[in-house]
């Protein structure tokens, strides 16, 4: 008995020790992340309220409405264009890092902050930008600052009222990413297991991002880790989501506005729009960039059938013949003639 008593504490203390190892791992890696999310952005008072921004590149500016789940971090969606000598201008979304929520929190509230962000950094005129999420604030900017927007390009974008996913209602990981409580931990597992694991985590993509078979979501894996730039590209959108809890009010927030969402001022842009998206977009859908196609006078949908909602990935050869398409529609509408 004696024995079996010292086995059990010997145990005991051993998982213990574990405990306390991943327990300080974590407390570091928060830390670093923590660090790491704001050490190149800034946080400006504009007359409409504080602001926290990324800008990268130099040239004429492009206005980022980032996606959900990132902030300014997200910016290396639009890494080409800096390449290709634009200045991306990235403010957090309302809710997101530096940028209180607050009453900011409608698209219309949120396009008026950005063109505030504008005036502050002195910039007049821009080409607008929305991903996904970023999408309705994005259009709202081009309608009720038209003269401030030479062009508008929208990527996956929301334009119409959507409804949540069964995957992010009806899931225990769902609830779990969705708690405040759990915010932090929970994507510091996920944003590991991505790092490690990164063929498996993509599974999860195939099933919340595209409406493609399994079969069909291991190939594309296969093809977007074999290419460099798009495995670096996955794992930095894991490190752009992370820590999570400073962008849960806006990661809330753009789930009301996708669920509450009204229609949107079309009409009122004047600014020539590209729209990018894919039939396989599992996420938000192909019908939001049909709709907003349908919608906006004089405008081009360029359809990619690329990793469902994650343009970006798939066969390398695609992404880099739209980016060639937005950059040559940027170079018309937004460089000086």
């Amino acid at each position: 008995m004696l024995r079996i008593l010292r086995i059990v504490a010997g145990l005991a203390a051993a998982l213990a020790l574990v405990s306390l190892a991943l327990r300080s791992w974590y407390r570091r890696w928060l830390q670093e992340v923590t660090e790491r999310a704001s050490a190149d952005s800034a946080i400006v008072h504009t007359a409409a309220g504080p602001v926290e921004y990324g800008v990268r590149g130099d040239g004429p500016v492009v206005l980022h409405f980032h996606g959900g789940n990132v902030g300014h971090n997200g910016w290396f969606f639009l890494e080409h264009l800096v390449s290709a000598g634009y200045r991306v201008l990235t403010p957090d979304r309302p809710g997101y890092l530096g940028t209180p929520l607050g009453d900011h929190g409608s698209p219309e509230r949120q396009a008026d902050l950005a063109a505030a962000l504008l005036d502050t950094l002195g910039i007049e005129r821009v080409a607008v930008t929305g991903l996904s999420a970023g999408g309705p604030a994005a259009i709202q900017f081009a309608a009720r600052h038209p003269q401030r927007t030479a062009a508008v390009v929208l990527l996956s974008a929301i334009s119409q009222r959507t409804g949540l996913s069964a995957d992010q209602t009806g899931t225990a990981l769902g609830r779990l990413v969705m708690t405040p409580k759990y915010q932090n931990i929970a994507y510091f597992l996920i944003n590991r297991t991505m790092h490690a694991m990164t063929a498996l985590s993509m599974r999860d993509f195939v099933k919340t991002e595209t409406t493609y078979s399994e079969a069909e979501g291991e190939r594309l894996i296969a093809q977007v880790l074999a290419d460099p730039d798009q495995k670096r590209q996955v794992l930095a959108m894991s490190d752009a989501m992370v820590p999570a809890l400073p962008r849960f009010p806006g990661v809330m927030n753009d789930l009301k506005v996708q669920e509450e969402l009204g229609d949107l001022p079309f009409d009122g842009i004047q600014a020539p729009t590209l729209i990018v998206g894919s039939r396989y977009d599992g996420d938000i859908g192909y019908a939001n960039s049909v709709n907003t196609h349908d919608r906006i006078p004089h405008s081009e949908l360029l359809t990619v059938d690329q990793f469902g909602h994650l343009i970006w990935w798939g066969d390398p050869a695609v992404t880099l013949h739209f980016q060639a398409r937005i950059e040559a529609f940027l170079d018309q509408h937004l460089r000086p003639a």
